[in-house]
């Protein structure tokens, strides 16, 4: 699996596409990143599975409750 790879997001926000560069080298990762158009704040979580040499990326807007 590569170090470092660049994805296409939509923000769950407005929509805008946005590029993001991932490092995997970092192992699972949880942070925010901000959408240039609308400027809310995007979670990301990224999770690798090392078993199946997959990265997981899981996008939200952080404001979604769960009940």
């Amino acid at each position: 699996m590569k170090d470092f790879l660049s994805q296409r997001i939509a923000c769950p926000h407005c929509g805008h596409h946005i590029h993001l560069d991932l490092d995997a080298s970092m192992g699972d990762q949880d942070y925010y990143e901000e959408c240039s158009a609308c400027c809310n704040l995007i979670h990301l979580n990224m999770h690798i599975d090392y078993a199946r040499k997959k990265l997981e990326l899981h996008v939200d807007s952080d404001d979604e409750q769960i009940f």
